[in-house]
């Protein structure tokens, strides 16, 4: 575990890396290592940097405060994501891991919290994952995302699941190569995300992989 820039993390350096990374944001309730399974089955050879939200709601972490059910803290979300913007590329740095072979996976508020930097912070993602993830932010700003691929991945009896659309159209509106997909799930992950993920991501190792030998 690694306290940065009040961050609590866990790094996994799998024996024989490939090179990526994989930064793993948890739901609500979780913590660093919470997604560390997840991520080692979608990616087996790639590091994995598991952080731990710094909010909490009734005694449980999340990545910022929310109002009601569907409304949110819209200057806690700024400030949390201002300081994972700060943390974000010291971390990496610090570990000596590429950030141009980084992929954020998020799952529920998690997800959400991904968005949100990818909207605030265009320039820190160059791919993410978003697992149950809905638009968190009310008034979010119009980068330009051409050149981010990005994953979304909904539940089809997710009771969350009909915000999603919002954020994907605005994903798609600001340039993002977004991969919008439905598994027959509610909001818990299932063994049909790990394959669309962990082919998603092969796609983008592989894609790597060929750029580096031309």
């Amino acid at each position: 575990m690694h306290p940065d820039r009040s961050f609590v993390y866990h790094l996994h350096r799998p024996d024989d890396p490939d090179g990526s990374t994989l930064v793993l944001l948890h739901g609500t309730g979780g913590d660093e290592t919470d997604l560390l399974p997840l991520g080692q089955e979608i990616a087996p050879r790639a590091v994995l940097l598991g952080v731990r939200g710094r909010s909490t709601e009734e005694g449980v972490s999340r990545w910022f405060r929310r109002l009601t059910a569907t409304t949110f803290d819209q200057a806690n979300i700024r400030t949390e994501v201002e300081a994972f913007a700060a943390f974000l590329p010291d971390a990496l740095q610090s570990h000596e891991l590429d950030p141009t072979r980084t992929v954020l996976v998020g799952f529920s508020n998690g997800a959400n919290f991904t968005a949100a930097v990818m909207l605030l912070y265009p320039q820190l993602v160059r791919r993410a994952a978003l697992l149950r993830a809905m638009l968190v932010l009310d008034s979010p700003p119009v980068p330009d995302l051409a050149g981010i691929s990005v994953l979304a991945v909904a539940g089809r009896s997710d009771p969350y699941g009909r915000y999603a659309s919002a954020l994907n159209d605005i994903l798609r509106r600001l340039g993002a190569n977004l991969e919008a997909r439905t598994v027959d799930a509610g909001h818990n992950l299932t063994i049909e995300d790990v394959a669309i993920v962990q082919e998603w991501i092969g796609r983008g190792l592989r894609f790597w992989s060929g750029r580096e030998r031309t």
